[in-house]
């Protein structure tokens, strides 16, 4: 059964057709991409997924249930994170406490616990902390713990967002063009780290990416969006000769 499910979503805004009756699937632990010119509507189907938005039409159904209608908050806590295309970390914090705001998702202390100081917020304070810490290894950000988070190089903060969306444990991660500014090490760098994260965590990634060469060297399955359309979806190497994809980013018949 299919983790993630859209099926003939359509999103208008007044008479503006942004995505038109877009159906996609992300099965369990596998990593899809979801690419298309500038303006195609990719993040506005991350929008949809995530709440932001509601469809106009069709239906979005996380493990067969449906999500639509839901606040962005209830569906981070039934399990879909995501990054954004432009870095939204909590600018006032330090990088430590971004991770561990996060990580507050699955708690289960209680208001009164933190106002009584009672031994359960503590000992759960302690392990958020310990959580936060581990994730910032796996990103290589330990170093920076106590700095602000908008102090961080551009890479880092990718990554710090990186990190902070996987700290609220989700089924399904969306990752909106990771490789956004980064040079060429940094993204052989980020294309490893997406499929450790894939793999040791065992969640399916869905993600937006303009990079080809990271799109074509990670991704299983891809969809293609063209004016809020998919013109074509299937396996990276038969996308990448497709007449209508490559027409779609050249901008004339092949």
């Amino acid at each position: 059964m299919s983790l993630l499910k859209l099926d003939n979503c359509t999103k208008m805004f007044g008479g503006l057709k942004a995505v038109s009756g877009v159906s996609l699937e992300v099965e369990p632990n596998r990593l899809i991409g979801v690419i298309g010119p500038n303006g195609a509507g990719k993040t506005t189907v991350f929008n949809l997924i995530t709440g932001v938005y509601e469809p106009t039409s069709g239906s979005i159904l996380l493990e067969g249930r449906s999500i639509v209608g839901r606040s962005p908050s209830q569906i981070a806590g039934l399990g879909i994170a995501r990054t954004f295309q432009n870095i939204r970390l909590f600018p006032t914090l330090s990088v430590l406490d971004n991770i561990r705001v996060a990580c507050q998702l699955r708690s289960k202390t209680t208001i009164v616990d933190a106002i009584v100081r009672t031994g359960r917020f503590f000992s759960e304070e302690e392990a958020l902390t310990e959580r936060a810490f581990r994730l910032l290894g796996l990103f290589g950000l330990e170093r920076y713990a106590e700095w602000t988070s908008t102090s961080l190089p551009y890479g880092e903060q990718r990554r710090l967002e990186m990190a902070r969306a996987l700290a609220t444990e989700p089924k399904v991660l969306l990752l909106d063009e990771p490789a956004a500014g980064m040079n060429p090490q940094e993204k052989d760098d980020l294309r490893a780290l997406i499929v450790r994260l894939r793999d040791e965590f065992k969640v399916a990634i869905l993600l937006i990416e303009h990079d080809m060469e990271v799109v074509m060297g990670i991704c299983e399955y891809l969809y293609v969006l063209d004016y809020g359309e998919i013109i074509s979806q299937g396996e990276p190497a038969a996308v990448r000769k497709d007449p209508k994809v490559i027409e779609a980013y050249l901008g004339e018949p092949v």
